[in-house]
């Protein structure tokens, strides 16, 4: 699972600063023609915005799941129900994005102009809500097969609990698919123990956690005495006023190398007194050796031209690197590319490599999430 933080903390539920005891989680799908995770996030992460918020948002073009509130706060995702009572109070709630080749024509029936493309967007989501459910359920303790702990937005209506919303069982039963509450509640049970997650984050520096084994995160016990260098990798790694996913944004730092005089809790201070930049999570930045000076220097952290192997067989190649870049209706296939330049984007941890074929119009990006450099 691909899980990135981005956490909407311009928008009042966040500001709001709520928590809650989680008690359960709450499968939703956002009931519009939109597949794409950055539209929501871009639309909701205002002050002004005080209609709805949640805690993750999952792609339906790539299966990324965005992180939009910390877990434990009280989210606004469900409304109140008949019995008076909220599981904004108790549950997690996710958004499934929507297919966008479904129009909706009244309530919750749609028409469906291209089947194999709505199908495969709510099998990508269906797959990945699985995968964080697992996660969340292991996080906290919760069962996912027990009464009232894995339930849909419609299911939260019918126990009084949530408003008169039919999501997400209708997007499935609407497809023709197989998937039902029951059989995604088995499959998140089926899926705990294996789950594992790689994080990142579009408002870099505010991750804590991810799948050690997958290779994204060090030890703050690995990191070399003060002061040392580090090398970031990309260009939009915030630096904060504290070190604290919560402490205040001051600026980003762009590609390029500098020195760490202070350590705490797995965030560095910057020589310059800057800010804190988050150390831990290798997909951002890399901690060099001891060191008494400071340097900079920008450039991609990779030499290109190299070559990729691609094991898949419909990775997606974009007009920009991004998710939030339209599809060109191709696909790499199988087999052996060239990557002649790289650039960091939303939807992919590892960055978005521009295929040689496409060099001179720039239209041709593919996730690195799904290359293994030859």
């Amino acid at each position: 699972m691909n899980l990135v933080e981005s956490i909407l903390t311009k928008n009042p539920c966040y500001t709001a600063g709520k928590t809650i005891t989680v008690k359960g989680l709450m499968l939703h799908s956002v009931g519009c023609a939109q597949p794409s995770a950055s539209v929501f996030i871009k639309n909701w992460n205002k002050a002004s915005y005080t209609s709805a918020c949640v805690h993750a948002f999952i792609d339906g073009n790539d299966g990324t799941v965005y992180q939009t509130l910390p877990w434990n706060r009280r989210g606004w995702h469900c409304g109140k129900g008949t019995s008076g009572s909220s599981a904004n109070d108790t549950h997690i709630g996710v958004e499934m994005c929507e297919p966008g080749s479904i129009t909706y024509t009244s309530g919750a029936n749609f028409t469906v102009s291209d089947a194999a493309d709505a199908k495969a967007v709510a099998k990508r989501t269906y797959e990945a809500a699985v995968e964080l459910f697992a996660y969340l359920c292991q996080k906290y303790s919760l069962d996912p097969t027990a009464d009232g702990v894995i339930i849909s937005h419609a299911e939260g209506y019918s126990r009084g609990v949530a408003s008169n919303h039919a999501d997400p069982a209708h997007l499935w039963k609407g497809l023709g698919l197989s998937y039902t509450m029951d059989t995604f509640r088995a499959a998140v049970k089926a899926a705990m123990g294996t789950a594992s997650t790689e994080t990142s984050s579009e408002n870099a520096g505010s991750s804590s956690s991810g799948n050690s084994s997958s290779g994204t995160t060090i030890s703050e016990s690995s990191l070399p005495a003060v002061p040392f260098s580090v090398k970031v990798l990309i260009s939009d790694l915030n630096y904060r006023g504290q070190p604290s996913m919560n402490g205040t944004v001051k600026g980003q730092t762009g590609k390029g190398t500098f020195t760490i005089t202070e350590v705490s809790g797995g965030w560095g201070k910057l020589k310059s007194g800057a800010g804190w930049i988050y150390l831990l999570n290798t997909s951002y930045c890399t901690v060099g050796s001891t060191t008494g000076s400071s340097t900079t220097s920008s450039g991609s952290s990779s030499s290109v031209p190299y070559q990729v192997k691609v094991a898949i067989s419909d990775l997606n190649i974009r007009s920009g690197p991004g998710t939030d870049h339209a599809k060109t209706g191709k696909q790499t296939g199988k087999g052996t590319f060239t990557i002649v330049e790289e650039s960091t984007g939303t939807g992919s941890v590892k960055g978005w490599g521009l295929l040689k074929a496409y060099q001179s119009g720039r239209n041709g990006w593919v996730s690195l999430d799904y290359c293994e450099k030859v």
